[in-house]
Protein backbone atom coordinates (compact mmCIF):
# COMPACT_ATOMS: atom_id res chain seq x y z
CA UNK A 1 0.00 0.00 0.00
CA UNK A 2 1.58 3.29 -1.13
CA UNK A 3 0.62 6.40 0.82
CA UNK A 4 0.84 10.00 -0.37
CA UNK A 5 1.94 12.08 2.63
CA UNK A 6 0.93 15.66 1.89
CA UNK A 7 1.39 17.50 5.20
CA UNK A 8 3.92 20.22 5.83
CA UNK A 9 7.43 19.64 7.13
CA UNK A 10 8.74 18.54 9.56
CA UNK A 11 5.56 16.53 10.15
CA UNK A 12 5.76 14.95 6.69
CA UNK A 13 9.14 13.39 7.41
CA UNK A 14 8.04 12.14 10.85
CA UNK A 15 4.91 10.51 9.44
CA UNK A 16 6.72 9.06 6.42
CA UNK A 17 9.33 7.48 8.69
CA UNK A 18 6.68 5.97 10.96
CA UNK A 19 4.70 4.57 8.05
CA UNK A 20 7.80 3.10 6.41
CA UNK A 21 8.78 1.42 9.66
CA UNK A 22 5.39 -0.34 9.63
CA UNK A 23 5.73 -1.66 6.11
CA UNK A 24 3.97 1.04 4.08
CA UNK A 25 5.41 2.47 0.89
CA UNK A 26 5.49 6.26 1.05
CA UNK A 27 5.31 9.02 -1.54
CA UNK A 28 6.29 12.08 0.50
CA UNK A 29 5.29 15.25 -1.32
CA UNK A 30 4.00 18.08 0.91
CA UNK A 31 1.56 20.26 -1.00
CA UNK A 32 2.12 23.28 1.24
CA UNK A 33 5.05 25.05 2.84
CA UNK A 34 5.08 27.39 5.84
CA UNK A 35 6.00 31.08 5.62
CA UNK A 36 6.39 32.90 8.96
CA UNK A 37 4.65 36.23 9.43
CA UNK A 38 6.46 38.91 11.37
CA UNK A 39 4.09 40.47 13.90
CA UNK A 40 4.30 41.51 17.54
CA UNK A 41 2.34 39.58 20.15
CA UNK A 42 -1.09 41.06 20.94
CA UNK A 43 -1.40 42.98 24.17
CA UNK A 44 -2.12 40.67 27.11
CA UNK A 45 -2.46 39.30 29.59
CA UNK A 46 -4.40 36.24 28.46
CA UNK A 47 -5.94 33.54 30.60
CA UNK A 48 -5.07 31.01 27.91
CA UNK A 49 -3.10 30.87 24.66
CA UNK A 50 -4.06 28.04 22.31
CA UNK A 51 -1.39 27.00 19.81
CA UNK A 52 -2.99 25.23 16.87
CA UNK A 53 0.20 23.62 15.50
CA UNK A 54 3.94 23.27 16.04
CA UNK A 55 4.38 26.02 13.42
CA UNK A 56 2.29 28.34 15.60
CA UNK A 57 4.57 27.71 18.58
CA UNK A 58 7.82 28.19 16.68
CA UNK A 59 6.65 31.34 14.91
CA UNK A 60 5.13 32.83 18.06
CA UNK A 61 8.37 32.53 20.01
CA UNK A 62 10.31 33.86 17.03
CA UNK A 63 8.01 36.90 17.22
CA UNK A 64 8.72 37.50 20.90
CA UNK A 65 6.08 35.48 22.75
CA UNK A 66 7.12 35.20 26.38
CA UNK A 67 4.88 32.40 27.53
CA UNK A 68 1.86 32.06 29.77
CA UNK A 69 -0.96 29.56 30.31
CA UNK A 70 -0.98 27.46 27.15
CA UNK A 71 -2.87 24.67 25.42
CA UNK A 72 -1.50 22.71 22.47
CA UNK A 73 -3.43 21.24 19.57
CA UNK A 74 -1.51 18.06 18.80
CA UNK A 75 1.51 16.33 20.28
CA UNK A 76 3.92 18.17 17.97
CA UNK A 77 2.75 21.56 19.27
CA UNK A 78 2.97 20.27 22.84
CA UNK A 79 6.54 19.14 22.19
CA UNK A 80 7.46 22.55 20.81
CA UNK A 81 6.02 24.27 23.87
CA UNK A 82 8.02 21.95 26.11
CA UNK A 83 11.22 22.72 24.22
CA UNK A 84 10.58 26.45 24.66
CA UNK A 85 10.11 26.00 28.39
CA UNK A 86 6.39 26.77 28.28
CA UNK A 87 4.66 23.39 28.67
CA UNK A 88 0.94 23.10 28.06
CA UNK A 89 -1.21 23.15 31.18
CA UNK A 90 -3.61 20.69 29.54
CA UNK A 91 -2.98 17.40 27.74
CA UNK A 92 -2.52 17.92 23.98
CA UNK A 93 -5.87 18.11 22.20
CA UNK A 94 -6.56 16.36 18.90
CA UNK A 95 -8.28 19.34 17.28
CA UNK A 96 -10.37 22.44 18.05
CA UNK A 97 -13.33 20.28 19.05
CA UNK A 98 -11.10 18.52 21.57
CA UNK A 99 -10.08 21.89 22.99
CA UNK A 100 -13.75 22.80 23.39
CA UNK A 101 -14.38 19.58 25.30
CA UNK A 102 -11.36 20.15 27.52
CA UNK A 103 -12.47 23.67 28.42
CA UNK A 104 -16.16 22.95 28.89
CA UNK A 105 -17.12 24.04 32.37
CA UNK A 106 -14.20 26.43 32.80
CA UNK A 107 -13.78 28.56 29.66
CA UNK A 108 -11.10 31.27 29.90
CA UNK A 109 -12.24 34.85 30.21
CA UNK A 110 -9.66 36.09 27.71
CA UNK A 111 -8.07 33.75 25.19
CA UNK A 112 -5.50 34.08 22.44
CA UNK A 113 -5.59 31.71 19.45
CA UNK A 114 -2.14 31.44 17.86
CA UNK A 115 -2.50 30.18 14.31
CA UNK A 116 -1.85 30.47 10.61
CA UNK A 117 -4.01 32.55 8.31
CA UNK A 118 -7.40 30.96 7.63
CA UNK A 119 -8.27 27.65 9.23
CA UNK A 120 -11.03 26.55 11.54
CA UNK A 121 -12.83 29.00 13.85
CA UNK A 122 -14.64 26.33 15.90
CA UNK A 123 -12.87 27.19 19.14
CA UNK A 124 -13.18 30.95 18.68
CA UNK A 125 -16.94 30.75 18.07
CA UNK A 126 -17.44 28.58 21.15
CA UNK A 127 -15.38 30.85 23.39
CA UNK A 128 -17.34 33.90 22.26
CA UNK A 129 -20.61 32.05 22.78
CA UNK A 130 -19.47 31.38 26.33
CA UNK A 131 -18.98 35.10 26.84
CA UNK A 132 -15.20 35.17 26.60
CA UNK A 133 -12.99 37.65 24.79
CA UNK A 134 -10.92 36.15 21.96
CA UNK A 135 -7.91 37.53 20.13
CA UNK A 136 -6.37 35.83 17.10
CA UNK A 137 -2.68 36.04 16.26
CA UNK A 138 -1.70 34.89 12.76
CA UNK A 139 1.99 34.00 12.84
CA UNK A 140 2.37 32.06 9.58
CA UNK A 141 0.76 31.47 6.22
CA UNK A 142 0.67 28.36 4.07
CA UNK A 143 2.13 28.62 0.59
CA UNK A 144 1.66 26.16 -2.26
CA UNK A 145 4.55 23.87 -3.18
CA UNK A 146 5.19 22.75 -6.73
CA UNK A 147 4.17 19.10 -6.66
CA UNK A 148 3.71 16.59 -9.46
CA UNK A 149 1.91 13.29 -9.05
CA UNK A 150 2.17 12.29 -12.70
CA UNK A 151 3.04 8.62 -13.00
CA UNK A 152 2.91 8.05 -9.25
CA UNK A 153 1.09 4.98 -7.91
CA UNK A 154 -0.90 6.15 -4.91
CA UNK A 155 -3.20 3.87 -2.94
CA UNK A 156 -4.25 6.31 -0.19
CA UNK A 157 -3.82 9.99 0.63
CA UNK A 158 -3.26 11.69 3.99
CA UNK A 159 -4.47 15.31 4.21
CA UNK A 160 -3.71 17.51 7.21
CA UNK A 161 -5.57 20.79 6.64
CA UNK A 162 -8.30 22.46 4.67
CA UNK A 163 -5.85 24.44 2.54
CA UNK A 164 -3.91 21.27 1.86
CA UNK A 165 -7.07 19.40 0.90
CA UNK A 166 -8.00 22.01 -1.68
CA UNK A 167 -4.56 21.69 -3.27
CA UNK A 168 -4.75 17.90 -3.19
CA UNK A 169 -8.12 18.05 -4.90
CA UNK A 170 -6.82 20.23 -7.70
CA UNK A 171 -3.89 17.90 -8.29
CA UNK A 172 -5.70 14.57 -7.94
CA UNK A 173 -9.05 15.27 -9.52
CA UNK A 174 -7.45 17.57 -12.09
CA UNK A 175 -5.68 14.47 -13.44
CA UNK A 176 -9.01 12.61 -13.39
CA UNK A 177 -7.70 10.12 -10.84
CA UNK A 178 -10.03 7.79 -8.94
CA UNK A 179 -12.35 9.84 -6.72
CA UNK A 180 -12.80 6.73 -4.58
CA UNK A 181 -9.18 6.68 -3.38
CA UNK A 182 -9.02 6.36 0.42
CA UNK A 183 -8.51 9.86 1.78
CA UNK A 184 -7.70 10.48 5.46
CA UNK A 185 -8.64 13.87 6.92
CA UNK A 186 -8.25 15.25 10.47
CA UNK A 187 -11.62 16.90 11.11
CA UNK A 188 -15.26 17.25 10.10
CA UNK A 189 -14.49 20.58 8.44
CA UNK A 190 -11.84 19.06 6.17
CA UNK A 191 -14.09 16.05 5.52
CA UNK A 192 -16.77 18.45 4.28
CA UNK A 193 -14.28 20.17 1.98
CA UNK A 194 -13.21 16.77 0.63
CA UNK A 195 -16.79 15.77 -0.12
CA UNK A 196 -17.44 19.11 -1.82
CA UNK A 197 -14.31 18.66 -3.93
CA UNK A 198 -15.60 15.29 -5.17
CA UNK A 199 -13.74 12.71 -3.08
CA UNK A 200 -15.96 9.70 -2.41
CA UNK A 201 -14.03 7.64 0.18
CA UNK A 202 -13.19 9.96 3.07
CA UNK A 203 -12.15 8.73 6.52
CA UNK A 204 -11.95 11.15 9.43
CA UNK A 205 -9.18 10.47 11.96
CA UNK A 206 -9.06 11.85 15.49
CA UNK A 207 -6.83 14.77 14.62
CA UNK A 208 -3.74 14.83 12.45
CA UNK A 209 -1.32 13.00 14.75
CA UNK A 210 0.97 10.39 13.21
CA UNK A 211 -0.21 7.60 15.52
CA UNK A 212 -3.90 7.96 14.66
CA UNK A 213 -3.03 8.14 10.96
CA UNK A 214 -0.93 4.98 11.25
CA UNK A 215 -3.71 3.14 13.10
CA UNK A 216 -6.31 4.12 10.49
CA UNK A 217 -4.10 3.09 7.59
CA UNK A 218 -3.40 -0.19 9.34
CA UNK A 219 -7.13 -0.86 9.49
CA UNK A 220 -7.52 -0.01 5.80
CA UNK A 221 -4.64 -2.30 4.86
CA UNK A 222 -6.08 -5.15 6.89
CA UNK A 223 -9.39 -4.85 5.04
CA UNK A 224 -7.61 -5.08 1.69
CA UNK A 225 -5.57 -8.14 2.57
CA UNK A 226 -7.02 -11.47 1.39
Amino acid sequence: MRIWVTRTEPGATRLASMLASHGFEVFKAPVLGIEPIRSAPPNGPFDLAVFVSEHAVACAFANGWRGGPAMAIGNAAAGQLQRHGAPSRWPPQSDAAGAVRALTGSPPGRALIVKGTGGSDTLQRWLRFEGGAVAEWDVYRRIANRVSIAGQRIDAIVAASGDGLLTIGRLWLGEERDAGVPLLVPSERVAGLAADAGFENVTMTLGAGSTVVLDTLGELRAKEEP
